[in-house]
């Protein structure tokens, strides 16, 4: 059950992003949005989302100041958001630990609890 929580809670996370509409309806040039986006991405994996990518046009950084400015507002978005979701997750993982009804060896016993384990002690030996 909690690791359904802390799913919805990464994917609440992931969607409190900008997206597309909202830079539009702000005036955004199309520049303005693929930059974001690639500096969204950028960020994350600089904050340590190992499925993310750094990505940068680097000549289109420099020459077109729309990329430069989306790309610069979404890497700082994107470290953002990570910093949540890392935080989130290393919040539940402290609760699993914490948590008696998340220890392992109980788990199992109760799993095998009607099963015959009789040859199974010299296992191992």
């Amino acid at each position: 059950m909690k690791q359904i929580a802390l799913a919805c809670m990464l994917v609440l996370v992931a969607a409190c992003g900008t997206t597309d509409s909202q830079l539009q309806q702000s005036g955004h040039a199309q520049g303005y949005i693929t930059g974001f986006h690639d500096g969204r991405h950028s960020g994350m994996q600089e904050q340590g989302n190992n499925f993310e990518h750094y990505i940068r046009d680097h000549e289109r950084y420099s020459s077109d100041p729309e990329y430069k400015a989306g790309w610069d507002e979404g890497e700082a978005e994107g470290i953002k958001l990570q910093a949540q979701a890392t935080a989130i997750g290393a919040g539940a993982a402290a609760g699993m630990t914490a948590d008696k009804h998340n220890d392992g060896d109980r788990a199992a016993k109760k799993a095998l609890k009607h099963t015959d384990t009789s040859g199974l002690e010299n296992l191992g030996k």
